[in-house]
């Protein structure tokens, strides 16, 4: 019979205020309690088994391909998106996700948690609050956190800074918010769309994914210079309709710090309507690679198409 041994309750109690502790030492504008963010820090981590069915789920068109020359960079899996992050530019350089209509219904007030990703094993891969203490940018969000309203924990947990990347305020709280918003009415309407947002580092403009060494850094308050700054920010929307047609609407943006209201919103959003082709030579990433096994014909003609307009949001 084998032996079991028990740690006293006190003792218990102290290793759990010691984790949660711990949890949120590096946190920061954090609105629940230490013990949640140790609990859900802890629904990041997914067995095999888990993180398998996550990728089915969010990326049923394939796994988007690692640039050549970028060793960086950690595909880091969790249950409501997956994320490719690039621990030189300390930046997730893409994040997919599945956004159904039933997702979005429910009204949830805004609950947030900036703080470390707690899957990084190395500290030096990390960006922390002390590195987006700055004048310039915020912290904006590569999967928002208004398409996970579906629980407290899914809200939470696009506050790691493994979602996060330098955004310049205009663009994050006015053409790209819209942008986002727009997205969210677009899975009202079709009922399920899959999405990849992706920043682009090609500051030189020779249409070429630069070297990490040539990307632009955000200097914060501490005079650290650690996370890099994207030149521009795409995202490319799929919905597969029930005839097995896969349409899609891409969209690039250049990472400016206009203010663009009103119908030229809508304007400026359509006059970026681009193709996954275009998106794929900026950045050295091959996306649809499920459906390129299969057919790559079908796979090119995807790739190639530009849509006329922006979606119907009604």
């Amino acid at each position: 019979m084998r032996r079991q041994f028990c740690l006293p309750l006190v003792l218990l109690a102290v290793v759990s205020l010691a984790t949660s502790t711990n949890a949120a030492a590096q946190t920061c504008d954090c609105d629940i309690s230490a013990r949640k963010v140790t609990a859900y820090d802890a629904l990041l981590a997914l067995d095999e088994q888990e993180k398998q069915q996550a990728l089915q789920l969010h990326l049923p068109f394939g796994v988007p391909t690692t640039p050549t020359g970028a060793d960086n960079e950690i595909l880091l899996i969790q249950a409501e998106y997956i994320i490719n992050y690039d621990a030189d530019l300390r930046v997730p350089t893409w994040a997919a996700y599945r956004l159904r209509k039933d997702d979005i219904d429910e009204p949830r007030e805004r609950t947030e948690c900036f703080r470390p990703d707690p899957r990084l094993e190395n500290a030096a891969d990390a960006a922390f609050c002390a590195d987006y203490k700055e004048p310039i940018y915020d912290r904006g969000h590569m999967v928002p956190n208004a398409d996970m309203t579906r629980s407290e924990s899914a809200m939470i947990n696009t506050y790691i800074f493994t979602n996060m990347t330098p955004q310049h305020d205009r663009l994050n709280q006015v053409i790209w918010q819209r942008l986002e918003r727009y997205v969210r009415d677009w899975a009202r309407v079709k009922g399920e769309i899959f999405i990849v947002t992706g920043a682009v580092f090609d500051r030189d403009g020779d249409e070429q994914r630069d070297p990490d060494s040539a990307a632009e850094r955000m200097i914060s308050n501490n005079s650290q210079a650690r996370v890099a700054v994207p030149s521009h920010y795409y995202k490319i929307i799929l919905h597969e309709r029930p005839n097995g047609f896969i349409e899609n609407l891409t969209i690039l943006l250049p990472h400016t710090n206009e203010s663009i209201t009103g119908t030229a919103a809508n304007t400026y959003l359509a006059n970026h309507i681009t193709n996954i082709d275009e998106i794929e030579a900026l950045t050295g990433i091959d996306f649809l690679t499920g459906i390129a096994s299969e057919n790559p014909d079908k796979e090119a003609a995807i790739e190639a198409n530009t849509a006329d307009e922006l979606w119907p949001r009604n």
